[in-house]
């Protein structure tokens, strides 16, 4: 079974580092960026299935790059995670086809989560298999929207 590339976009280099340590089983391969732009020159150079992204960081935050990839026909799931992010922020993320949603500093089901976006970056997901039970804050997010 393919695991896919994963990329893990955030402004502090701790958390990069320790989500690395934590993904390293559930991703073939994992790149890093310190922000949007640095995350956008390595999409356009590499074979990336998911991203797992900050909201808040400088130079090119994390809605700013999805709305980007997305211009430029980047489809793969987009999973985003904040400490504190504007609820216009995540609305406008939504709207750019964000996978899901995860709270700082918690990040309560990440690894299953991004098994999940990786699955289906590499079209390898089967939707029938999605827990019904595991309700984030991005599913509730949607309810509030619908």
């Amino acid at each position: 079974m393919i695991k896919g590339n994963l990329l893990l976009v955030d402004d502090e280099p701790l958390l990069i580092e320790s989500l690395q340590f934590t993904l390293r089983k559930s991703a073939d391969k994992i790149f890093t960026a310190e922000n949007g732009q640095d995350a956008f020159s390595i999409i356009q150079s590499n074979d990336i299935h998911c991203v797992l992204c900050d909201i808040n960081m400088p130079i090119m935050n994390g809605v700013e790059l999805i709305r980007k990839l997305r211009h430029d026909k980047f489809e793969k799931p987009f999973i985003f995670y904040t400490g504190h992010g504007s609820h216009e922020l995540m609305l406008e993320a939504v709207k750019y086809g964000a996978f899901e949603f995860l709270n700082k500093p918690l990040l309560e089901g990440l690894v299953e989560v991004i098994e999940r976006g990786l699955k289906k970056g590499t079209g390898q997901d089967d939707e029938s298999s999605e827990s019904t039970d595991f309700m984030t804050e991005y599913k509730k997010l949607l309810a509030q929207i619908e």
